[in-house]
């Protein structure tokens, strides 16, 4: 396969995943996925597969079945985002028909009072229950916007762009690994926050630290750099001996007097006359120390 086929199917996976990915994240379309691949999981034995055969196939069918969704939702609504509203209106007329339904259930069953209560709350929070990917994501997403708005603050449009981007894949990535993990993990949320933890922590060595990470590591590593200076200005302020090391240089440095060497007139004229005539008469005449000492002008007697 050459390079042009290659980036060919590359190109038609981006296109698929950046039109299912609406759905996938903010809509229902998880749901299905994480139906689909559990269910493949389930029958692995049937299909004659083993669990890792049986986990590849499931993410290809659970795949299938989310873009079967999204076709599916987008043809009775018209859109993405008008199948995102009708779900958002039918968030309060699904609580209320689950606490119908478990009313229904309680007086048919003779329950009555605490018990009946508790059959009804049940059916409520099954109509939340069907909602909660939806609520969950949107929550989520909310999280995103101060970093964003950091970005755009801090860095400007195209900062902000970048930004914006990071946080799509990182989310985007978190919700793929939630509806694994929840197919993998068939315990109520356990499973898809374990997912979503371990999708944004792979997605986020691809996009690098958020804007306001960067931000706070850069703020504590200034506070750090000023504590260190702040030690090293009391350790030396307070230590007498680094006044000549240049740390403190608004006090007074010692000063030290070397003292100069000085010869009289007599001893310049005999020097200069010992330089011109290059006379021997003493043998001390020409010995600098015996000149400066006055020994030369001693009388010697045998």
């Amino acid at each position: 396969m050459g390079i042009s086929s290659i980036a060919s199917v590359g190109w038609k996976y981006i296109k698929r995943a950046g039109k299912l990915y609406p759905d996938f994240v903010l809509g229902t379309g998880n749901e299905k996925f994480t139906q689909a691949m559990r269910k493949t999981i389930e029958n692995r034995k049937i299909n004659n597969q083993s669990y890792l055969e049986s986990v590849w196939s499931g993410i290809k069918n659970g795949t299938k079945e989310a873009e079967a969704h999204n076709c599916f939702m987008t043809n009775k609504y018209g859109g993405f985002w008008q199948s995102t509203w009708a779900n958002l209106k039918s968030f309060p007329h699904k609580v209320a028909q689950g606490w119908k339904v478990g009313g229904m259930l309680a007086d048919k069953a003779g329950k009555t009072g605490i018990s009946k209560f508790w059959s009804q709350f049940k059916g409520s929070m099954s109509g939340i229950g069907k909602r909660m990917p939806l609520i969950g994501t949107l929550l989520i997403a909310v999280t995103e916007l101060p970093n964003i708005f950091s970005a755009f603050k801090d860095e400007g449009l195209v900062g902000g762009i970048v930004e914006t981007g990071k946080a799509g894949l990182r989310l985007g990535a978190g919700m793929a690994g939630a509806a694994i993990g929840q197919a993998l993990i068939p315990i109520p949320i356990v499973g898809g926050l374990v997912g979503y933890m371990a999708g944004d922590w792979l997605m986020s060595k691809f996009t690098g630290k958020s804007h306001s990470e960067k931000k706070a590591e850069a703020e504590e590593a200034a506070k750090q750099q000023a504590a260190i200076q702040q030690q090293m200005s009391q350790q030396y302020g307070m230590n007498p001996f680094t006044q000549g090391l240049g740390y403190q240089t608004n006090m007074v440095q010692p000063q030290i007097n070397i003292p100069q060497p000085t010869m009289t007139p007599q001893q310049i004229m005999a020097m200069r006359q010992m330089l011109y005539s290059q006379a021997m008469t003493n043998p001390m005449d020409q010995d600098f120390m015996a000149m400066t000492s006055g020994m030369n002008n001693l009388n010697f007697q045998c």
